[in-house]
């Protein structure tokens, strides 16, 4: 394991949740933790309002060595899309991919000029000092399940945000600094904002997903919170760009790798996806037989 003691760790979105137990995780190994959330009721905040965490960072006594960008969730903006307020999107693609994206950039600005003021001997040449940004998406980018169709776009623009600054770091890497970026794909897992979201899904969403149970069930099939963090940090210390903590997250995303580097050197999702392309077939006529029986149709 990575010795993180005396790291800087900076999460964006760690009040709750996930987001709380990797600031618990992280300090735990001796990072010093710093953590940046809003209420609920911020959610609509303007484009403005976000980029003042860009200050928030700057403010602080020195630069992370990680950032997480975890803030997300979909409590109030589940449902079919004829049932939705545009605001409902509006915000949701605010809640789930801007607070994403604009901490990054953020981040990314004060890293880079960091870096222009540092001298190439500070590290070494041989000994660049690691910076690692790291998204949290979600399972429902690799699938589409009717009820999240303001919250699966919103996951797959995290995805392609993470692509993107994947391959648009290596311009910035060098002696000074190795930059690298990981996104976690979790699954629904134990936390505050599943146990809201479960009371507002609708019936045929919870069938599809698997969470028709009631929370008592639920809590001992699916990961805690805490689970799901310590699993994403073990993996970003190993380096891995993509981290599905559950086989239906790894299933998914062997069938639609696209250009994101595979994992287990290409081998392991190689293999996968030979039976992700068999079952997907089979798995999507399933899953739309369910949406068929549930049917609103005028007879």
């Amino acid at each position: 394991m990575r010795n993180l003691t005396g790291k800087t760790v900076f999460i964006a979105g760690g009040s709750t949740g996930l987001g709380k137990e990797l600031a618990l995780a992280s300090a735990r190994q001796g990072s010093h933790v710093t953590i940046f959330a809003r209420r609920q009721q911020q959610l609509d905040q303007t484009r403005d309002e976000v980029l003042a965490i860009q200050s928030a960072f700057a403010s602080r006594p020195r630069l992370p060595d990680i950032l997480y960008c975890v803030a997300g969730g979909t409590t109030n903006e589940l449902g079919f899309l004829i049932d939705l307020d545009p605001k409902d999107v509006q915000r949701c693609m605010t809640n789930n991919y801007l607070t994403s994206a604009y901490p990054a950039q953020a981040m990314l600005k004060l890293w880079i000029e960091d870096d222009k003021r540092s001298k190439s001997h500070t590290n070494g040449k041989d000994n660049p000092r690691r910076r690692q940004l790291v998204f949290v998406s979600s399972a429902a980018a690799l699938v589409a399940f009717p009820g999240y169709v303001a919250y699966t776009p919103a996951k797959c623009a995290v995805r392609a945000l993470a692509d993107t600054l994947r391959s648009e770091l290596k311009r910035y890497s060098g002696p000074i600094t190795k930059y690298s970026v990981h996104i976690s794909f979790p699954s629904n897992f134990i936390s505050p904002s599943f146990i809201e979201e479960v009371k507002n899904k609708p019936e045929l969403t919870k069938k599809l997903e698997g969470t028709t149970a009631p929370m008592t069930e639920l809590m001992q099939k699916l990961h805690s919170s805490k689970q799901v963090a310590d699993y994403i940090i073990k993996k970003i210390d190993k380096g891995e760009f993509v981290i599905c903590s559950e086989y239906e997250a790894k299933l998914l995303f062997a069938g639609m790798t696209g250009p994101s580097p595979k994992r287990g050197l290409g081998f392991v999702d190689s293999c996968v996806s030979t039976v992700s392309v068999a079952a997907g077939p089979i798995l999507r006529r399933w899953l739309d037989a369910k949406v068929v029986k549930d049917s609103v149709a005028p007879k």
